[in-house]
């Protein structure tokens, strides 16, 4: 064969295969790999990716709420000072405590709105060092209630808001027992240790008497009553129904008698406590003569207060007449916020 016949049988066979490899390759496999392929890489890019979002990714602000000296004190993360300002000025914040700042905290408005609804009781029911904590979104109120009744009004405004909430709220007479039981622990201690080798008198040791001594002090704190709290819970009282009088007269209206048998039971159930009830007037009319009045209304309570059972060497009553007013009168000397009667706790 001549080398031209086999250039031309070399052309044709090279030709034949084109055609067969043409016809008998499977594009749709091809593609459909190569599409698997990119998708592969791109779930691979987006992993990497997300090493780096997942660092940065968005969380909720955190803080804590705590009621101390009767005021609140915030502390928490936010994403910026102003931010945390916000916060504060709209729960009415009294105190900055500990604010830390990260850019990817995120606060939630309707968390906030709803929260307003709680502050107000949370500052008039509960005792200092009780706490809001507000985390991932969830609230959470903790602390001791100043007065048991309290509890109902706050189980119905709980149902009332729009909050994942959560409580630990203890009644004062839980934690008075739980005080109570510890120093109890104390005092087995103190008897447990009756045969220690120390000087005796009266047949205990130095060191009985001495631990004896420091449990009654602590059981004398846990029973004596809270003046403070008593105080400002006969003021509520009078803030809701002030005491008032027949006209021209030294005789209680029979609301206002309502207003006082109100307060004889918690002077009741502070036996030891003494009070001071104190009439006053506004300064319309001579000095002298409202002086008097102010002292006959002052005596009437009280001996409205005997008749409900409560010890007359307990009360003293005072009439200051228009001595100390806490509003401005009128031009006629006339004042409705002026003519009043106080209760003073002056100590045990």
């Amino acid at each position: 064969m001549s080398l031209v016949r086999k250039i031309i049988f070399l052309l044709v066979c090279f030709l034949l295969l084109n055609v067969f490899s043409i016809y008998g390759f499977d594009y749709k496999e091809y593609f459909e790999n190569k599409n698997n392929t990119s998708l592969s890489d791109d779930s691979f890019t987006d992993k990497i990716f997300n090493v780096f979002r997942d660092e940065d990714e968005d969380k909720p602000f955190t803080f804590t709420l705590v009621k101390k000296d009767g005021v609140l004190e915030m502390s928490g993360i936010f994403r910026n000072e102003s931010d945390a300002q916000k916060i504060a000025d709209f729960l009415t914040v009294n105190r900055e405590g500990d604010y830390k700042f990260e850019e990817n905290r995120v606060s939630d408005e309707n968390l906030v709105e709803n929260l307003v609804t709680l502050i107000t009781p949370f500052k008039d029911f509960f005792a200092d060092d009780s706490q809001i904590v507000v985390s991932n979104n969830e609230v959470t109120i903790s602390g001791v209630l100043k007065d048991a009744n309290y509890k109902d009004l706050l189980d119905t405004l709980f149902t009332r808001v729009n909050l994942d909430l959560k409580t630990n709220i203890k009644l004062p007479n839980e934690v008075l027992q739980e005080k109570l039981a510890e120093t109890t622990e104390q005092k087995d201690e103190v008897v447990e240790n009756k045969n220690a080798v120390e000087p005796i008198v009266e047949n205990k040791t130095v060191q009985e008497l001495a631990k004896e001594k420091k449990v009654e002090e602590i059981i004398s704190k846990v029973t004596a009553p809270n003046i403070k709290d008593i105080q400002a819970e006969i003021n509520n009282i009078l803030k809701v129904k002030k005491i008032t009088f027949e006209r021209r007269s030294s005789s209680m209206t029979e609301e206002s008698k309502a207003v006082v048998l109100d307060i004889s039971k918690i002077l009741k159930e502070n036996p030891t406590l003494k009070v001071e009830v104190a009439g006053h007037t506004d300064s319309r009319g001579k000095d002298e003569l409202n002086k008097q009045i102010s002292q006959d209304r002052a005596n009437s309570v009280k001996e409205f207060l005997v008749g409900l059972g409560i010890d007359e060497n307990r009360i003293k009553a005072v009439g200051y007449g228009e001595e100390f007013p806490i509003a401005k009168d009128d031009e006629n000397g006339l004042s409705e916020i002026n003519r009043r009667v106080e209760f003073n706790i002056l100590g045990e």
